[in-house]
Formats: structure tokens, sequence, C-alpha cells
């Protein structure tokens, strides 16, 4: 049985945790299971087997599994809040020596006492209030807070005046395939259930913001993600010819000068100001060492938004990629003079600034094509190598289009690759938005006054959580800049955009308290995450039911 105290917590995490479940590995499957098993074993799902289901996702090459647990409040009652959260975790390399006690918090605490850590880390060992260990703070202390939760609504349906659902999650730290997947599944259940979603609440866990930071955070949306691309095609020409062709790393240079910390591309609400943009890869895009210039390079970066919308977005990339040519050409003009005084050759520079979106070269060559495009792309890309990962395979079905374009002059190419993560905020234009800031409002008065804790409202996690695929704030044509500007849309990487613009759910997240996730010293803080937390989010749940 699941019992929703510290005790009871603390073990369903330890077995949670035991579970290597790294993301793209079969260990989700495993975990899915275990999720799956631990939930039916309850007596409220023994006798409601319709409300427990594992949802397949659909076109997953490793037929991973989304868990969904409903406890009904009662047969006319509709209002359901959701309790989310991912069940993967990232892998473990980080650990060295001590990596195959990654999973076993306990003893891979007790092993690091003999280690040497940042003092930070050591500081926490030392305290005696922290266990280490891979998941134990992303996210399966959440997950278990949550099932803990499910099981205590279980043991009295009525009690709550909303429905109670779970919904687990694979493959958050990779490409959020489980979450992509789960929309549609989201959108026929509450039709097939009779279901009204008012809210959902994900246990992404929080530390301080800053070391002498004691407040504790309660967010009420999440930061957007989204990955613009740029492909630049230059000129081959010999190393001994320089100037009668055009250097593709050059360009992608100057367009790092031109994107990379950039304040202008910074997005930002209110006093909330996120990380700037950053360059995730840059490379020449030859498979061998050559005496020729370098014709095609590749860059993207990860971009975060909470207002901009993808076509706002690519309006600003397409600017700065002719910047960037534009320097590109300008650096080649003053060296060229200067190369014509030493040699006493006139050297002419004449490369003309050329933009273009991937939509607009798979237009063009759509209609130039001998055949049907269509299908060539989907056995182009079914011809790729599966170690490829998503971003490498898109970016390769772009140089096999450049193979049918007819305008063979230099030029950079602009688009986005996966993943997309919305951007969602509370923006109090609806009834559930208004309850949830007062379910908000209420947690925070309950933190103060019964536990002696100031919380503060934030308004978005600056972390990216699945929370973004919980409905599209914008307009549904607002989301055609992003499909028809990724290559290999709905065959490499696909999102029901249809279903994303027609949900519109409230988010939250109340987590525990953890620190380093990711690293070899990732931790949950335990007297307030399996004492505190739990009894926030029932407070939580507790207030949106009642709204």
């Amino acid at each position: 049985m699941i019992e929703n105290n510290h005790e009871g917590i603390f073990k369903l995490m330890l077995e949670l945790v035991s579970v290597p479940s790294i993301s793209a590995t079969p260990g989700e499957i495993k975990m899915a299971r275990m999720i799956y098993g631990k939930l039916e074993e309850l007596p409220y799902f023994k006798n409601h087997p319709d409300y427990l289901k594992l949802l397949p996702i659909n076109n997953d090459p490793l037929e991973r599994q989304v868990v969904f647990a409903l406890v009904k409040a009662g047969p006319s009652v509709k209002k359901t809040i959701i309790l989310t959260g991912h069940y993967d975790v990232v892998a473990v390399e980080g650990y060295g020596a001590l990596k195959e006690y990654a999973f076993d918090p306990v003893e891979y605490t007790r092993r690091l006492s003999k280690e040497k850590l940042p003092e930070d880390a050591a500081k926490d060992l030392e305290s005696g209030n922290y266990i280490f260990g891979r998941g134990v703070s992303d996210m399966k202390c959440g997950l278990a807070i949550e099932m803990a939760l499910l099981a205590e609504a279980a043991q009295n349906p009525c009690k709550l005046s909303a429905n109670l659902a779970f919904l687990a999650v694979p493959d958050e730290e990779n490409n959020s395939t489980g979450m992509r997947g789960a929309v549609s599944h989201l959108m026929e259940l509450e039709k097939e259930l009779g279901l009204d979603y008012i809210a959902a609440i994900n246990c992404e866990p929080s530390g301080p913001g800053a070391p002498d930071d004691d407040h504790r955070y309660i967010f009420t949306g999440t930061v957007g993600k989204i990955m613009p691309f740029f492909y630049f095609v230059g000129k081959e020409t010999h190393v001994g010819d320089y100037f009668n062709g055009l250097n593709a790393t050059l360009m992608a240079s100057y367009l790092n000068i031109a994107l990379e910390a950039r304040p202008d591309f910074i997005d930002f609400k209110g006093s909330e100001v996120f990380s700037p943009p950053t360059c995730l890869k840059l490379k020449d895009l030859r498979d061998a060492y050559s005496v020729t210039l370098p014709e095609r390079a590749v860059a993207y970066y990860n971009l975060l938004t909470v207002s901009k919308s993808p076509a706002q977005i690519l309006e600003s990339m397409k600017r700065a990629a002719a910047e960037a040519f534009s320097m590109a050409v300008d650096h080649l003009r003053k060296t060229a003079a200067s190369y014509s005084k030493k040699s006493g050759q006139d050297i002419g520079i004449s490369w003309q600034t050329k933009v273009i979106t991937y939509g607009e070269l798979e237009e063009k060559v759509c209609r130039n094509f001998p055949g049907n495009m269509s299908e060539h792309v989907k056995h182009y890309i079914a011809s790729l190598p599966e170690s490829l990962d998503e971003r490498d395979k898109a970016i390769s079905l772009v140089g096999e289009l450049l193979k049918y374009y007819p305008d063979k002059a230099p030029m950079i190419i602009v688009g986005f690759l996966p993943p997309y993560y919305p951007h969602r905020g509370n923006l109090g234009r609806t009834e559930e938005e208004k309850n949830v800031m007062k379910a908000v409002d209420k947690v925070i008065e309950e933190a103060r006054q019964s536990y002696g804790i100031e919380m503060k409202v934030v308004e978005y996690f600056a972390g990216i959580t699945d929370l973004s695929y919980f409905g599209f704030q914008g307009k549904a044509e607002e989301l055609k800049a992003l499909s028809d500007n990724m290559p290999g849309w709905r065959e490499i990487y696909d999102i029901p955009l249809n279903e994303l613009a027609k949900l519109d759910i409230p988010v939250l997240n109340l987590g525990p308290s953890g620190k380093d996730d990711h690293k070899y010293t990732e931790r949950l803080e335990l007297s307030y995450s399996l004492n505190i937390t739990p009894r926030l989010l029932k407070f939580a749940v507790e207030s949106l039911a009642k709204s």
C-alpha cells in the first residue's frame, strides 16, 4: 500500500529511484510498468480498472507508455485536477567510480561521505538532511508525493469535490515525447470520461534562488524554448584560390557574433528576465579533411520565450542571418582590398546577401522536383542511421533538398529544430486561471501560518518542463511558422498542434526542494520535501477543488 506520510513517500521514492529509467532506454518501459503496478494494487483501481491506463505513444520506436489514473469524486463530477510529472532521468556517466550506486540513494549517500565534494554539497551531506542519487530530486520524489496523494484520495473519493487525475510521462529530459503524445490522450479522455480539466500541477523540484535565500517557491507558469537553426551555404574553392569562394564557417562565425548572448533577443515579462540566446552547436558539414573551403555549415541556438511567437522569432532570426551575411561580406571586402594592395591583383567581392526560410526552400524544391517529393522525403528520412538524433536528421534533410534547389548562390537558410516548448503563464483571463491564483494565495498563507515558511510566487519556471504542453497561449495560426519551417515535420518530430491550440489548462508547479539536478551531487532536502511539500500540495488540491 502507498501511504501519504513521510515514511510512505520516502519508501516509494526509493522504489522509483531503483529503476534506472534513463531517457530513451528500456528503463523507461520498466518504470511505467512499476508505476502502473503500484497503483494497480490500490483497492480503488481493483474496483475501477477502467480508470487506470497505460496509454501508448504513437509512432514511438521504443514503444513507451504514459501512465494515467483517475479518482472520481462522484459519477456526475466533471471538475478535474491533474497531477503530472516525468519518470525519466538523465544518464549517470558523471558519477564516475560510484556509478553503480547512483540508483541506490541510501548506499550512494553513505559512500559519498568518503569523497571530496564541492563545499555546498559537503555541507548538505554533513547535515544529514539530504539524500543523494540520480532522480531523488528530478523528479521521483515529486512523483512519489503525487502518487501518495492520489492513493489517499482513492480511500475516500467523495471527500474531494473534484476528480483527481495522475499523468506520468517518459522522455521529459530529451524531447518530451511522452507529454507530446499525452496531449491527444488528454483530449480523448476528457470526452470519454466526462472531465473538465481545471488545473494541472507539476512537482518539479526547486531549490533556493541564492545561497542566502530562505524563501520557497511556487510557479504559475513555465518558460518556453525554441531552437532556430541556420544552414550556411558558401562557395567551395581551393584554399590557394581563396577569394573565388566563400567559407561557410565565416558566415557562421559572424552569426554567432550577431546572436550569441545578444540582449535584444532576450525575452522578458515584467521583472522576470531570462537567459540570452546561446549556440548549442556550430560545425561545418564535411566528413573528411580537405584543402578546400568548407561549403556548408550549420548552427543552432537555444532561445527561451515568455511572450514571442514562432512567427516573431523567425522574422528576428532572418534579420540576424542577414546581418551576419552582410558582416561576412564586409569582412571579405576589407581583406580583399588589403590583399589587392600587397599582391597587385585586382580582387573583387561580389557576394550578395541572401536569406531564405526552410519553408521557402521546401516550396521552391517542391515546384521543381522530378517526382513525388513527399515520398522522397519519407524514404530519405527512413534511410538515415538510427543513431542520428532528431536535430541531425533534420539538418541532413536540408542538405538533401538543396540538391534540387536551382539557385546555387551562397545563402543562409533559417528554420527551427526540435524540440519546441510553448511558454505558458497565468494571464488571469479565464475563471480557471483566476481560481488557480486564489489557490496560490491560500497556499502561501497556509505555509506562513502553519509552517513559518515564506513562499514567493514566480510566474515562469525557468527550467524547461512538460507544463508547456497544457495549451498554447496564442492563435493556432501562429504555430504555422513552426511547422512550415521545421525540416521533417511529422516524419522526424511532431506536436498535435490542433489539440494543443484547443487545450487551455492553467498550470502550477509546487515541488520538493532539491539541488544540483543532472549532476553527480543531485540531492533532495528531506525535511521540507517529505513533511511540508506533501501537505502544501494537498492543501492546493483541496483549495482548487472548492473553487
